[in-house]
C-alpha cells in the first residue's frame, strides 16, 4: 500500500510527520510523492488557532475526494486537530477512516495496516509521547537543516493558548538523547539543527539531574553540527546566569523570544509572568553579551481588554526595543481557555487594523536595520535552488531562520547547496538580501 503524508502547521508538526514516515518506511510501506498516487493518504493537522483549524478541515475534505477520483482507499487524520477534536471528526466527517493523536505516533504503522476497509479505527491517548534518537525518521525536505524537538508540552498556562490541552504538560527529552540525535543528523550531512518545543527555556526542569537548556547548548557545542539555533524562548525564564552561559555556548547569534505584548496590563491578563520593563532589559542584556545578535519576536494584538492606550504602549515598546524580526497575530478565542470570558472583547476589524499598524512600523524598523548589512561579508548556508528565476540559489545568514525570515538570493551557479560560503551583501530590498562571492 503506497502512502502519502501531507503536513500542516509548525516545525514541531514537521518533526512528527518525519517520524511517522520513518516508521512507515522501516515497516516496508512505499511512499507516494503525490497524494493522487497513494492508496493511503495521511493528513497531519494543526489546531492552534481558527485559521489553522479551517485549513486542516479544508485539506481533509479536498484529499477525501481522492477516494472517488484517485487510488485512495483510506484517509487517516493525525496531529493536533485529532488530539483535540478526534471524536468530533469521526462523528462529523465520514470521509475519515481513522485518526491518530499526537500522543501515540508509534501506532501509525498499525493504523495504516488496518485502516483500509476498517472505518473509525481511532486512538487519542492522553499526551505523553516523546520520541528518541533511535526512532526512525525520514527527512522530507532537500534542505541542509532539520528541526529537533527537545521537549513537548507546556506548563505556562497563558490565558489565550490551548496548546497544553492537547500537547500536555512539559516533558523534556534526556540531554544525552538530544545530543545523540544531533550527532546523527550531522553524520547525515545536516548543517543546522533547529531546536524546537513549546517552551524551550523550560528544558530539563522536569528531569532532575538531566541539566537545563544551558547544559544542553554547551553539550551540543561539542558536536559536529555547524549551526545550532534554539527557537521559542519564553522571556519569563531568562536570568543573568542563562545569558552568561548562552554567550559561551556555540549557537548562532539569533534570539527568538516571543514577547506577545508591551503593555503590563495586557501581559498580566495573558499570564505572561513578565513585565515590559523586564523584557526590555532582557533584550538589552542579550545584545550586550552577544555581538551581532539578531532578535526575533511575536506579538498578539486584539487581546480582550487591549485599549487604545494599551496598544499605544505596545507600539512604544516595539519602537524602543527595535526587534530585527517580528511576527504579528490577531487574537483568536480558543475553546477551553480563560480569555474568551474576559470583558472588553476587541472587535476583529479593530484587531486586524492594529496588526497592520504593527507590521507597518516593524517593516520600517527592520528595513532600516537590514540596510546596514549592505557591503558586509557574512557566512551564508546555501539551502537550495532559488524559486526566483533571476537567481540560481537561495541561502541564509545566521540571522535568518528558515521559512519565517528573509533569504539571501545568489546568482553564482558555482555555489554548492548544503555548504557554507562567504558572501558579500550587495543589495538590500526589505527583508530580502542579494549576495555574491567577494
Amino acid at each position: 500500500m503506497k502512502v502519502h503524508l501531507t503536513t500542516l502547521g509548525c516545525p514541531k508538526n514537521q518533526v512528527d510527520s518525519e517520524l511517522m514516515l520513518g516508521m512507515l518506511t522501516e515497516a516496508g510501506f512505499p511512499l507516494a510523492t503525490a497524494p493522487e498516487d497513494a492508496e493511503c493518504v495521511i493528513v497531519n493537522t494543526c489546531a492552534f488557532i481558527d485559521r489553522a483549524r479551517e485549513e486542516s478541515i479544508n485539506t481533509i475534505l479536498e484529499l477525501a475526494k481522492l477516494k472517488e477520483s484517485g487510488s485512495c482507499r483510506a484517509l487517516i487524520v493525525t496531529g493536533c486537530l485529532t488530539q483535540r477534536y478526534g471524536g468530533d471528526i469521526l462523528r462529523e466527517m465520514p470521509e475519515v477512516d481513522g485518526i491518530l493523536g499526537t500522543s501515540n505516533l508509534s501506532r501509525i504503522v498499525d493504523l495504516v495496516r488496518q485502516a483500509a476497509g476498517r472505518h473509525d479505527w481511532a486512538t487519542s491517548a492522553p499526551p505523553g509521547y516523546l520520541y528518541d534518537a533511535t526512532t526512525p525518521r525520514l527527512l522530507t525536505s532537500h534542505v541542509p537543516y532539520a528541526y529537533v524537538k527537545i521537549a513537548e508540552g507546556c506548563d505556562m498556562g497563558c490565558t489565550f493558548c490551548a496548546i497544553p490541552q492537547f500537547r500536555g504538560r512539559h516533558r523534556s527529552r534526556p540531554l544525552a538523547d538530544v545530543v545523540k540525535e544531533v550527532e546523527g543528523l550531522a553524520a547525515r550531512g545536516v548543517q543546522e539543527a533547529i531546536l524546537v518545543s513549546q517552551d524551550t527555556l523550560a528544558y530539563g526542569r522536569d528531569l532532575p539531574g538531566n541539566g537545563d537548556i544551558g547544559d544542553l547548548l554547551l553539550a551540543l557545542g561539542e558536536t559536529r553540527m555547524p549551526w545550532i539555533r534554539p527557537m521559542y524562548l519564553h522571556p519569563a525564564h531568562v536570568n543573568e546566569a542563562l545569558i552568561e552561559r548562552w554567550a559561551r555556548a556555540r549557537v548562532v547569534p539569533y534570539l527568538d523570544i516571543p514577547v506577545q505584548h508591551g503593555d503590563d496590563g495586557v501581559l498580566r491578563a495573558m499570564r505572561r509572568a513578565v513585565t515590559a520593563k523586564r523584557m526590555k532589559s532582557i533584550v538589552r542584556d542579550f545584545r550586550e553579551a552577544i555581538p551581532g545578535l539578531t532578535v526575533r519576536t511575536t506579538v498578539l494584538v486584539g487581546f480582550p481588554g487591549e485599549s487604545d492606550a494599551a496598544f499605544e504602549n505596545l507600539l512604544e515598546f516595539l519602537d524602543d526595543v527595535r526587534f530585527d524580526r517580528l511576527g504579528v497575530f490577531t487574537y483568536s478565542a480558543e475553546e477551553g481557555t480563560p480569555s474568551p470570558a474576559y470583558a472588553d472583547q476587541v472587535a476583529p476589524e479593530i484587531a486586524a487594523e492594529r496588526a497592520s499598524i504593527v507590521q507597518a512600523q516593524q517593516d520600517r524598523l527592520a528595513w532600516e536595520r537590514n540596510a546596514a548589512l549592505a557591503g558586509t561579508v557574512v557566512d551564508v548556508l546555501i539551502d537550495g535552488p532559488s524559486e526566483d528565476p533571476a537567481f540560481a540559489w537561495e541561502g541564509r545568514t545566521a540571522g535568518q531562520a528558515p521559512e519565517i525570515d528573509g533569504v539571501v538570493y545568489l546568482r553564482d551557479r558555482g555555489l554548492t547547496p548544503g555548504r557554507f560560503s562567504r558572501i558579500r551583501i550587495v543589495e538590500v530590498e526589505g527583508y530580502e538580501l542579494v549576495g555574491e562571492r567577494p
